[in-house]
């Protein structure tokens, strides 16, 4: 995303300042953007691109412990 302002800066996310930015905007989905380039805040709806942990598709051996030798008491 571009800034807003400059239209130059690439846009980050950055940490809710004030009692506005922490109780009031969340309710109407505004999140706080800052400029790299002019340091300008902004405050967008767009929230941005959610980071999702990956998780393997072959889980370690000690979460089935049948597999690794180990067995339960029934």
């Amino acid at each position: 995303m571009k800034c807003t302002k400059c239209h130059h800066g690439k846009l980050s996310r950055t940490k809710r300042i004030g009692l506005l930015e922490d109780n009031l905007l969340p309710l109407f989905g505004y999140f706080p953007w800052i400029c790299s380039t002019c340091k300008q805040r902004v405050l967008l709806k767009n929230r941005g691109e959610r980071r999702r942990v990956s998780r393997d598709e072959d889980p370690t051996p000690s979460a089935h412990p049948q597999k690794n030798g180990l067995h339960q008491v029934q």
